[in-house]
């Protein structure tokens, strides 16, 4: 989320809260529920806060306050057995890979919400970072 201006556009204030989506070409912006509803964009999921972070002060045209908000997954995201399949993957697989096989599986199950393949991969990103972190705490 990005909070720019201040004090609520009911009582005449300029204050507007965007959230940070995919847009069109590929890009990430900070746009208006109204507009990103009516363009039919997906919100921009991340794997951890700090990525999340970056991505949004590097999308800023505003330049406002960037706050990166958890979001619980969406109950039809398949928790347990994403954790399974990329914990059977190497830690040292890229993030592109990873994410393209959990998108392509999701597709296959018969998943074509937009909203629902995105959650899907910044999970399954999330479990990565996880994994990875143990191996280097663990020095494996």
């Amino acid at each position: 989320m990005e909070f720019h201006g201040a004090g609520d556009p009911y009582f005449g204030g300029t204050a507007a809260d965007w959230s940070l989506y995919n847009s069109e070409d590929g890009a990430l912006a900070f746009i208006s529920a109204a507009e990103a509803q009516r363009r039919k964009l997906v919100k921009a999921y991340f794997p951890t806060v700090s990525e999340a972070e970056t991505a949004g002060a590097v999308a800023s045209t505003r330049k406002g306050r960037i706050s990166a908000l958890p979001i619980k997954p969406r109950l039809d995201v398949p928790t347990v057995q994403i954790s399974w399949i990329v914990g059977n993957k190497h830690v040292g697989e890229p993030d592109r890979a990873l994410a393209e096989d959990l998108a392509d599986r999701a597709k296959r199950a018969g998943a074509s919400d937009a909203d629902l393949i995105a959650q899907v991969v910044a999970f399954a990103l999330a479990c990565h970072r996880a994994n990875q972190a143990l191996v280097a705490h663990f020095r494996l």
